[in-house]
């Protein structure tokens, strides 16, 4: 028996559970790759906070404009509409810097809970599968006398989904421990970009 047949028969040995076991690491996949490529996309990174906030502190605020319009990421881009906006009411840049930073950082957010439910839930499915496979098993306590073995067989085939459930957890931790890390960097460096064109409002005005 192959590798690929010997997981093709515990998984059918698992049971119904397994279906949902399955599509919960098919969505775990897939949302890890999505919001990697996204963060890859919209994290303006450390770099460049330290060179923009480093023009508007010496006063060049069209070289920090340019920087920022030619810059990637949802920092820059916040930076780049901001000083593109608001020159002319410089009253309200406060309102409309902590709006632009709020939409950011949602979009940040975006899907990061559902990973978070599946961390909780996969090993829940698992020991769910584990408790029906295991109530069909004693089912069978009728049959010992012809089959002694059977009960044994089938505890053992009911714990396959708690063992999958387990595996499909730890993986979805690790994945949402990452992009945790990813997203509080991300939404600093929005924050800070705020802040800096905050304190710098006098020096963009017309």
């Amino acid at each position: 028996m192959s590798f690929l047949e010997g997981i093709l028969d515990c998984f059918i040995k698992g049971g119904v559970m397994m279906y949902p076991l399955l599509l919960c690491s098919v969505v775990l996949v897939t949302l890890g790759a999505e919001r990697y490529l996204f963060y890859k996309r919209a994290d303006s990174g450390a770099e460049f906070l330290e060179r923009f906030t480093g023009f508007l502190e010496n006063g060049r605020t069209e070289q920090a404009k340019e920087y920022a319009a030619h810059s990637g990421g949802l920092a820059a881009e916040m930076a780049a509409d901001v000083m593109d906006k608001m020159r002319g009411s410089p009253d309200k840049t406060d309102f409309y810097i902590a709006a632009k930073s709020e939409r950011a950082v949602d979009k940040l957010e975006e899907y990061i809970s559902y990973i978070a439910v599946i961390v909780t839930l996969a090993p829940v499915l698992g020991l769910l599968g584990t408790i029906t496979g295991m109530i069909a098993s004693f089912s069978v306590l009728d049959q010992r006398a012809e089959n002694p073995m059977a009960v044994t067989v089938g505890v053992g085939e009911a714990l396959i989904t708690t063992v999958f459930g387990l595996c499909v957890s730890v993986v979805a931790i690790c994945i949402h421990t990452y992009f945790a890390q990813r997203l509080k960097a991300a939404t600093l460096n929005i924050e800070e970009t705020g802040n800096a064109l905050l304190q710098s409002v006098d020096g963009f005005k017309k």
